[in-house]
This record gives C-alpha cells, sequence and structure tokens, in this order.
C-alpha cells in the first residue's frame, strides 16, 4: 500500500524530505527520509507559502505538472526554507532558460 503523508508546516515536510523540488511539489510524491516513497498533501497555508516561495525567486510562474522537467528538478528549498537552483554546466543560461519556460507556459 502507498504511504500518504500530510504536512501542515513547510518546515516539517523539508524535514522529511531528502530534497524537496519543484517536481517534488507538482506531483505531489516525495522520498521521505525513513519512510520510502509516498504520495502527500499540503495545508493551504503550506501550498501558498511554496508558491510564494518559487514565485519570489522565479517571478510570476504558472504550477502545472506539465510545466516539470530536469531543470525543474533541479529547483528546490533548501533547509534554510530557501529557493536555490543547483546548476549544471551554466548557471545563468540555464536559469534564464527556466524562468522563461516556467513563465511562458502559463
Amino acid at each position: 500500500m502507498e504511504n500518504k503523508y500530510k504536512y501542515t508546516t513547510l518546515k516539517g515536510l523539508i524535514n522529511k524530505n531528502r530534497q524537496f523540488s519543484y517536481n517534488t511539489f507538482v506531483y505531489k510524491r516525495m522520498l521521505h527520509i525513513t519512510k520510502g516513497w509516498g504520495n502527500f498533501s499540503l495545508s493551504p497555508e503550506v501550498e501558498q507559502e511554496i508558491k510564494n516561495l518559487f514565485i519570489d525567486f522565479l517571478g510570476d510562474i504558472k504550477f502545472n505538472t506539465f510545466l516539470a522537467c530536469g531543470l525543474t528538478e533541479r529547483l528546490i528549498i533548501n533547509n534554510r526554507l530557501n529557493v536555490v537552483y543547483i546548476a549544471g554546466q551554466d548557471y545563468p543560461s540555464e536559469l534564464r532558460y527556466l524562468k522563461k519556460y516556467l513563465r511562458g507556459l502559463k
């Protein structure tokens, strides 16, 4: 049977996840640090807090599962509750592309 987790605080969610990415957020599926893979749900307040963090970092974007891609897996919320981007080879170019991608598909 699939695990289902419910979170009412962002700190609680981040503490139970190995790496909380944009993809994790839009698909609502995570790797719990001790219990393995499972789906999760969020309180409306935590949902909005996460959206605000991504919007503050990227600007106005739309949250849809079809927007998730390899680059969005590198866009994470860290333990300090900040959004960071883990770049491959070219941080400025990747981030520019990611912003255009997430804004342009509204």
